[in-house]
């Protein structure tokens, strides 16, 4: 037996099948199923492991509809580390290198091979033509693409300067989420921050966890490792790309960039009143993992006349989770008709999200349902309100 299922086996064994993470989980909510469940489906991985039950499909159904939110982990009295069963289980038991993430793979890995593909999309959506693109289940989920940007290594302050930061990109975000990083960097910029963008940069690495490609996770920690500067904050603006950091990219300082935002001097930024309420979805990832959902509803809070509510059932995830919103349509649109249910209850007109995943997956079933409602990274609305004006 290998060292990764020997350690597999031994946390597998800390589960002491309490059950107090049945009611967060999101899908054991929606099929009942014990083997849809933490406890269910870490008692498969130790029987796999241990050959007691075969390595099968349905094994492997059970798996993959794990969304890995890691709403169990918060629930665990013994601190299961969940998150890492799950992943080394994916990489030692389910090894699945198709041929779809195989073509997806240097995609994600180089960002000017990402920025080459965004282009025509980009075009295809200035000039009207992209309709058709709507037929194939991936594209429903673009939002409307700004230009594809090209990222200077080196921002720096317009006030005195406070002290030097790194920001990461991620692979999703910088192909369909420009005004996002944009955002930020004035904002940083605007508190008195250097930013620091890594050239070699590349993805945090939980698409291949997720697909059970350990070789290629591996490889992008390495490339991450080497871009960074130890010295300094790395700030994410999607959660589950920090997420992934916080778990692999050890000995760095990892933090969301809302969190970071909340603690630093404000005095004397002009902000602009806004008199409306924004509704703010809580990322699983941000919550259970990086732990710095509070933070954006501080940050928001620094709007004038601006009224911040949690979003009802915030501990329910929405179902996007990485690339399972694709390859797990029916629970996740589930999940996510749940969220859209709420949001039509209570009448949102504005929904501030820190997650490029949630983002995409909720706009498209708002579209879908004829709902015209702003969904935005919580940095665009408070850098709207600092007089941001798109352009860096």
């Amino acid at each position: 037996m290998s060292l990764a299922l020997t350690s597999l086996i031994v946390e597998a064994d800390r589960c002491v099948a309490c059950g107090l993470c049945l009611p967060h989980c999101p899908t054991y909510r929606k099929t009942g199923s014990e083997a849809d469940s933490p406890r269910g489906r870490i008692q498969l991985m130790r029987a796999v492991a241990l050959d007691i039950i075969p390595n099968n499909a349905r094994f492997q159904e059970h798996i993959d509809l794990c969304l890995s939110c890691r709403s169990c982990e918060t629930a665990c009295p013994n601190n299961v580390n969940y998150g890492a069963l799950l992943d080394s289980t994916r990489a030692q038991l389910m090894v699945k290198k198709s041929l779809l993430w195989r073509l997806a793979k240097p995609f994600i890995r180089y960002r000017a091979l990402a920025r080459i593909l965004t282009w025509p999309l980009y075009l295809l959506q200035k000039i009207r033509l992209d309709g058709w693109l709507r037929l194939i289940p991936a594209a429903k989920l673009l939002p409307q693409l700004a230009q594809p940007a090209t990222w200077s290594p080196f921002y720096p302050a317009t006030r005195s300067k406070q002290g030097d930061v790194s920001l990461f990109l991620g692979c999703a975000t910088s192909a369909l989420d420009t005004p996002t990083l944009k955002a930020s960097i004035y904002v940083l910029n605007q508190l008195g921050f250097d930013v620091h963008i890594p050239v070699e940069q590349t993805c945090c690495g939980s698409m291949a966890r997720q697909m059970g490609d350990a070789a290629e996770a591996k490889k992008l920690v390495t490339i991450n490792q080497a871009s960074f500067n130890q010295a300094m904050p790395v700030l994410t603006v999607a959660s589950g790309c920090g997420a992934g950091l916080n778990d692999y990219l050890t000995g760095y300082h990892i933090q969301d960039i809302s969190a970071f935002l909340l603690s630093c001097d404000w005095s004397n930024i002009p902000i602009e009143p806004m008199n409306m309420t924004i509704y703010v979805q809580d990322p699983c990832s941000l919550r259970n993992v990086q732990k710095s959902s509070s933070a954006v509803y501080g940050l928001l809070k620094k709007i004038p006349q601006a009224e911040i509510l949690a979003l009802p059932g915030n501990s329910q995830c929405c179902g996007g989770a990485g690339a399972y919103m694709l390859s797990q349509r029916a629970m996740a649109s589930s999940l996510r008709q749940d969220k859209l249910t709420v949001i039509a209850t209570n009448k949102v007109t504005m929904l501030a999200t820190s997650n490029i995943g949630c983002s995409l997956h909720i706009a498209q079933g708002l579209r879908e349902q004829n709902l015209t409602i702003s969904v935005l990274h919580p940095i665009q609305i408070i850098a709207k309100q600092m007089r941001f004006t798109g352009t860096i």
